[in-house]
């Protein structure tokens, strides 16, 4: 088990309960089955404008997550949140110890 910061930036038209329930989704994907505990903990940045366009979008909602997570579940949880429409950006970075 490693630390990693997982970074994502949500489209910023979705309302705030959608929001929330893909914040929390993201969360069970990175640590499934985890106790309150052991899941990443959400830093929720908010409202940002992008540096450049993306999918047509110039601002996003930013979330960070801090946490330890099994490298094994890193290639699924990428896979996954690819295939998020809702999110525009990912990713996942290795915290040095």
């Amino acid at each position: 088990m490693r630390e990693y910061e997982v970074t994502i930036i949500i489209q910023s038209q979705l309302e705030d309960d959608e929001r929330n329930k893909l914040i929390e989704r993201v969360s069970e994907l990175l640590a499934p089955g985890a106790n309150e505990e052991e899941k990443p903990t959400a830093d929720e940045w908010g409202m940002r404008r992008l540096a450049y366009p993306i999918k047509k979008h110039t601002e996003g909602y930013y979330v960070l997550y801090e946490g330890v997570l099994e490298p094994a579940r890193i290639p699924e949880a990428e896979r996954s949140m690819q295939y998020m429409e809702d999110i525009l950006r990912y990713l996942i970075v290795r915290k040095e110890t």
